[in-house]
């Protein structure tokens, strides 16, 4: 008895291999790489657009809490409230930065002093001018009250509360 090999043996087997293994290495690997990229890409974009965001900050995104040593402010849609080491004090207008990042607004300055308050006590403080800059999440911010006293310059952060020393 004679061993006779089909031809469809020699045909079909090496097409099924060729198949397997075209469908399981540089197709699918490529099609997961362009996956894999187009995903990358895309979480690019989005960082580069948080940060384009962040570095051209809109007025309203100044709002919220800033810190520093010796202050701390909350900004609002209409101005802010101030703490410093033994004095508070308010900005009376809306905060609107420049392109720069610059802004210059008018409110009021109040010392404190150890002790109570005393009933004839005036809290309603003197004029001031807040000078400022603000560069992402950091605003350096001067104050002065009217007559050129300067109060101080300050650097805050964004989301930070503030070290303030009341006083004693």
């Amino acid at each position: 008895m004679t061993n006779r090999i089909s031809p469809c043996r020699f045909l079909c087997l090496p097409l099924a291999i060729v198949l397997f293994w075209q469908g399981s290495s540089c197709h699918s690997s490529n099609s997961n790489m362009s996956n894999n990229s187009a995903r990358s890409d895309n979480v690019k974009a989005s960082a580069n657009t948080n940060s384009t965001s962040n570095a051209r900050q809109s007025p309203a995104d100044i709002k919220g809490v800033w810190g520093g040593l010796h202050i701390s402010m909350e900004v609002t849609e209409s101005g802010a409230e101030i703490n410093y080491d033994c004095a508070h004090g308010r900005i009376t207008e809306k905060i609107v930065p420049g392109r720069d990042g610059k802004f210059i607004v008018k409110g009021t300055h109040v010392k404190e002093h150890p002790g109570p308050l005393r009933s004839d006590e005036d809290q309603s403080g003197q004029p001031a001018t807040y000078r400022g800059s603000i560069d992402g999440d950091t605003m350096t911010l001067t104050v002065s009250l009217s007559g050129d006293d300067a109060v101080g310059t300050f650097t805050l952060t964004r989301g930070k509360t503030g070290r303030v020393r009341r006083c004693a």
